[in-house]
């Protein structure tokens, strides 16, 4: 779990939400286990292909942000998911169709609201699909593979809204991997 904040006139941050990674055990274990079941928990966060193996498998995951702001608007959440996905999808795949882009943000409606409290989810599928859904109601479903990666790589690729989180998540792994 990490927060995402924003600097305030250079003096003060403001926690916009908070956030946590879940990853289905079954999925980890299946996809990930036999390559990094023997590599030290310690290790791992440090692991080169660890993270783009997470991002490149179809793992079940979510993401689920709880806005701790009450003056956080659906449509800047929207402008800053545009702005991050679209450079990652640059990033991943220049020849993605970014059409997918275009539908996600287009879920983002100004009719919904999100005080404090509110829950989204972002789930991706192992069949490519990116869910989101807002306090227990979904209200989109885009099939791509690269929008999932690039949401994703968000928070556990580079640079993730926050280091020290992406690496508390790899140490979680590496337990459900020993698990396995």
């Amino acid at each position: 779990m990490g927060f995402r904040s924003m600097r305030i006139m250079r003096v003060k941050n403001l926690n916009l939400y908070a956030f946590g990674l879940y990853i289905q055990p079954d999925s980890i274990c299946k996809k990930l286990g036999p390559k990094y079941a023997c590599i030290p928990d310690a290790e791992l966060k440090d692991h080169p292909d660890f993270y783009e193996d997470l991002l490149r498998e179809n793992i079940d995951m979510t993401v689920r942000l709880v806005v701790s702001y009450n003056g956080l608007s659906i449509g800047t959440v929207r402008d800053a998911f545009e702005k991050s996905l679209g450079f990652r999808l640059q990033k991943m795949n220049p020849n993605t169709d970014y059409r997918c882009l275009k539908t996600f943000g287009s879920y983002f409606s100004e009719d919904i609201c999100i005080p404090a409290g509110t829950k989204i989810d972002f789930r991706q599928t192992s069949d490519g699909q990116l869910i989101t859904e807002i306090d227990g109601k979904q209200i989109g479903t885009v099939q791509s593979k690269d929008l999932c990666r690039a949401f994703f790589d968000m928070y556990i690729g580079d640079p993730p809204v926050s280091v020290e989180t992406k690496q508390d998540i790899a140490q979680n792994v590496a337990g459900l991997i020993r698990r396995c």
